[in-house]
């Protein structure tokens, strides 16, 4: 009997927008939450939950009163809202140092105070934080930068998919290629697939090389 749940939390990577909604249809009571935070912020970040989740279920919500947010560009300026770059904090929260690892702690930090998170995030016009990725884990297609989340989120959507993780593949003219490899259905079909990628991703965001293990 699970009436009197009231919280549905999650962590350390974003869901599906599908897997939030089916959160809010299983439950009675219970509402879908998540949020952002790394150990280095003392796992304060940000939060959201309920309506505004579902409303925004990419999204890791907006920042807590302790925490200051920004996202910047290769240079370290500051980039318009909406635009992505790399994520940096700043708050009382902060952990002081890297055990016995000075050089780490001067890298990790800019001139100003600000943390280097490392992760590729945007900011929205109503100040929810969406995590893109992890700046090492980018795929550089001709020189496009594509979020292996954003392809994962676009996969996950279909039906027939249970799990699918993407990565980078050498590609001698452009550098990079998108490949994914897909754990689904016995009748997953992989042209079916990428037709539906091609309604969910930019053209070069869609997977080039597709590795299918069914269930």
């Amino acid at each position: 009997d699970l009436s009197s749940l009231v919280s549905v939390g999650g962590g350390g990577a974003a869901r599906t927008p599908d897997q939030v909604r089916q959160i809010d249809d299983a439950f009675d009571t219970a509402v879908p939450n998540t949020g952002w935070g790394m150990t280095e912020t003392s796992a304060i970040g940000t939060l959201i939950f309920g309506q505004d989740y579902l409303a925004h279920p990419l999204s890791s919500g907006p920042a807590l009163a302790v925490v200051d947010l920004r996202v910047v560009d290769d240079d370290g300026a500051e980039v318009p809202t909406g635009e992505r770059g790399e994520l940096q904090v700043r708050g009382v929260m902060m952990f002081r140092e890297y055990w016995n690892k000075p050089t780490a702690t001067a890298d990790a930090y800019t001139d100003d105070g600000w943390f280097r998170t490392g992760d590729v995030a945007l900011i929205d016009a109503d100040g929810h934080l969406y995590i893109v990725d992890r700046i090492k884990d980018l795929i550089i297609r001709g020189g496009e930068n594509i979020g292996c989340g954003t392809v994962e989120n676009a996969v996950d959507g279909h039906p027939e998919v249970i799990e699918a993780v993407a990565y980078a593949v050498p590609d001698e003219r452009l550098g990079e290629e998108v490949g994914i490899t897909v754990y689904g259905t016995a009748t997953l079909d992989v042209d079916d697939l990428l037709e539906f990628c091609r309604g969910r991703l930019a053209r070069h965001e869609v997977p080039r090389y597709v590795t299918v293990h069914d269930g």
